[in-house]
């Protein structure tokens, strides 16, 4: 199975031809399930990144909308939703969506939890942008600690698959103490330097992951591979999103 997730950066840029890039680069990767951060949708439903997807890709959309707010949408100004979305092959089983500690200055944070096809009882996969303010470490913990702690309600001895733009490094302390040794996830990179963003100063970060939750000390999937995608502009001239794609092929 393959997996990706990637950040697509709301309407900002060259809004169209990166949707265009975004699903020429998803389509050359033949992904099985794509998560998706950012996921901009304007209220009258005339765009929305992750139906665009769906369709040019052909696979079964589940969505959560998060974070309200008006935007600028090419020429207009309208009101968006900056959510989450799962793209698959299949259509998902089933979806929770559950509220994150957040910060009056960020706004809303959710985790889209969604249940998808495979082995008895179907996996889950947990769609995550956590805080970007930099002076939130706590809070950030306090929201990977929340994802964690509805999933063993939910899906106690059930493969969980977290993803998404967690606004910082495996090395950082409100990540690096749930990949510890005795600690609850994975990194499907296993400790590989990799480069998921690059800011305007032009200063490489590593923001981007995808983390296997551990059952009863067994991980519920084997890795076979795992790299960075859609780092190169697409046909068009122009970079799918601010961020790169994570991809891994897990067995």
């Amino acid at each position: 199975m393959r997996l990706v997730s990637l950040n697509t950066w709301k309407s900002e840029g060259d809004f169209p031809k990166r949707v265009h890039a975004m699903a020429e680069g998803l389509a050359a990767l033949s992904a099985d399930v794509i998560a998706l951060q950012e996921d901009l949708r304007t209220s009258d439903g005339l765009t929305h990144t992750a139906l665009a997807l769906a369709r040019a890709l052909s696979m079964q959309l589940t969505w959560a909308p998060a974070r309200t707010k008006p935007r600028s949408v090419g020429l207009r100004r309208t009101v968006t939703s900056s959510g989450l979305a799962i793209l698959c092959r299949q259509p998902a089983l089933e979806q929770r969506v559950i509220a994150l500690p957040e910060d009056v200055r960020d706004g809303e944070r959710i985790a889209q939890c969604v249940r998808l096809p495979g082995g008895a009882g179907g996996w889950w996969l947990v769609n995550l942008h956590l805080t970007h303010l930099p002076d939130c470490t706590d809070l950030r913990r306090m929201q990977l600690e929340t994802v964690l702690q509805a999933m063993d309600r939910m899906a106690r001895d059930q493969r969980v698959v977290l993803c998404g733009d967690f606004n910082a490094r495996p090395a950082d302390a409100e990540i690096a103490r749930f990949l510890s040794p005795d600690g609850p996830l994975v990194d499907v990179f296993a400790d590989r330097p990799k480069v998921t963003h690059v800011t305007e100063s032009g200063v490489a970060l590593n923001l981007d992951h995808i983390f296997l939750r551990t059952v009863h000390g067994a991980q519920p999937f084997q890795v076979a591979a795992a790299r960075v995608a859609l780092d190169r502009p697409g046909a068009c001239g122009v970079m799918p999103s601010d961020h790169f794609a994570v991809c891994a092929d897990l067995v």
